[in-house]
């Protein structure tokens, strides 16, 4: 349900407001009593001015305004939304299967665990076994799992920080002597090498410890890139809980630059910019930088 599960601060951003989905741009606040109910599974995009309705994946059985499915039994978060560390992209799940997001979500946290536990629960109903896709991917991870695919690497870990720091002191030794071209380049590689190792940093699988991996993140996309990795935090857990989900994914806000969907490229000012993305994107002339 969020990708920090430290039940003593907030995961993705250092204010409240950051972690509150419904209020950033882009974003839609469901309504708890709306057509769609309030999982963020069917909803009206901001995008548009007439409703965009996605596939309902609420539970009829379940209370939408408060109740989700967790590994198998039925837990009620109405006590629990407000404080939940990772902020309100719990609201989301609610009145779904959250079991996939829990378990990708927390998946190296044991404080989370034992916050669950504390919730009231109840059996799940006979009728319900999931989706076979939901179960074909979970099959999948536990053989991943087994197999030793999540566990850390250190040797790995430091060999690519001292790649990246080796590459940008090459890079600025290269424009120091007078080679700017091939030092603007070496540094730009190392800075997109600094943006995957952040990332990694951000879904704590470097170390698998969250708060040094949280920390890693934080320097290598401040220092590496010059960006804010809470605020990088905040926008990617958004995505994965809400993945292509118009009006709340926010890798799908890219306008003015292209437009994934037809309905956000109704949107744009330049319509001549965006007939020419095909080319100019998959080019590389506008994703080149």
């Amino acid at each position: 349900l969020s990708a920090r599960p430290d039940s003593r601060r907030r995961p993705l951003c250092a204010s409240k407001r950051m972690c509150r989905a419904e209020e950033q741009e882009g974003v839609s606040a469901v309504s708890k009593t709306g057509a769609y109910g309030p999982s963020g599974a069917a909803h009206a995009s901001s995008l548009v001015d007439t409703p965009l309705v996605a596939a309902d994946l609420t539970l009829p059985y379940l209370d939408k305004s408060k109740e989700m499915i967790i590994n198998g039994r039925v837990y009620d978060v109405s006590s629990f939304v407000k404080r939940h560390p990772g902020g309100s992209v719990i609201k989301f799940q609610l009145g779904t299967d959250a079991s996939d997001a829990y378990n990708n979500f927390h998946i190296r946290s044991k404080k989370a665990d034992k916050m669950l536990r504390s919730l009231p629960s109840r059996e799940v109903e006979d009728e319900y076994h999931g989706d076979a896709l939901s179960r074909d991917y979970e099959a999948l991870r536990q053989e991943l799992i087994a197999e030793g695919y999540f566990k850390p690497n250190p040797a790995h870990v430091a060999y690519r920080f001292v790649e990246v720091a080796a590459m940008y002191c090459a890079g600025v030794a290269l424009i120091w002597s007078g080679r700017w071209w091939l030092g603007a380049i070496v540094a730009g590689i190392a800075q997109g090498r600094c943006g995957w190792l952040m990332h990694e940093g951000g879904h704590y699988s470097l170390t698998g410890n969250i708060k040094i991996d949280r920390h890693l993140q934080m320097v290598t996309y401040g220092l590496g890139c010059g960006m804010s990795g809470c605020y990088w935090r905040n926008q990617h857990n958004k995505h994965h809980t809400t993945p292509q989900k118009l009006g709340a994914d926010p890798d799908l806000a890219t306008l003015p630059l292209v437009a994934f969907h037809k309905i956000i490229s109704e949107k744009a000012k330049n319509k001549s910019w965006i007939s020419w993305q095909g080319p100019l994107f998959f080019g590389g002339v506008i994703t080149t930088p």
